[in-house]
């Protein structure tokens, strides 16, 4: 799946320097903390600066539920927490509480919500220097690769196909 969505990638008419910026913005839209926002976030930036989507979704699913979330929010916390100067490990009283849960008293629910902080703020540090250093670090290799195969392409040297057939 990985291989055939990098090949239309490379399959895209549109500029290196455009295909390789919309790629580059979806692996931002990857890493950042807006779970669950990702791929509404890369529809609305593709229709608002008419990013070629396939190039887009291409970046944004880097980070997938199958393979890579869990990675990458463990990552994101953790990145976060040594910025922060915060301990890798979760907050034992935040453990405690999901431990002995009482969910009919206001006071645990309000115990949750002012711990979730400790997790929450470290995640989303993390999550946003991630996606700031990814994005970075995709623009300048995909336009590498994508102007490496404009150059092979303009010189007339042809790719092998992919078959469609079944043996």
């Amino acid at each position: 799946m990985l291989k055939k969505a990098f090949r239309s990638l490379l399959a895209i008419d549109d500029p290196p320097e455009r295909t390789a910026l919309a790629f580059s913005v979806g692996v931002f839209i990857a890493f950042s903390p807006l779970l669950g926002l990702h791929t509404i976030l890369a529809t609305l930036l593709a229709f608002l600066f008419r990013f070629n989507k396939v190039a887009i979704y291409s970046g944004t699913f880097v980070n997938n539920p199958f393979l890579t979330l869990v990675p990458i929010i463990i990552a994101s916390y953790a990145v976060g927490a040594f910025v922060l100067g915060r301990p890798l490990s979760l907050p034992a009283e935040g453990m405690a509480l999901l431990r002995e849960p009482h969910i009919f008293r206001g006071d645990y629910w309000r115990q949750i919500f002012l711990h979730s902080w400790d997790v929450l703020l470290p995640f989303a540090v993390g999550g946003t220097a991630l996606s700031i250093v990814c994005s970075i670090i995709a623009y300048p290799l995909t336009l590498r690769l994508l102007r490496a195969r404009q150059q092979r392409k303009d010189e007339g040297v042809t790719e092998p196909e992919e078959s469609n057939e079944k043996v």
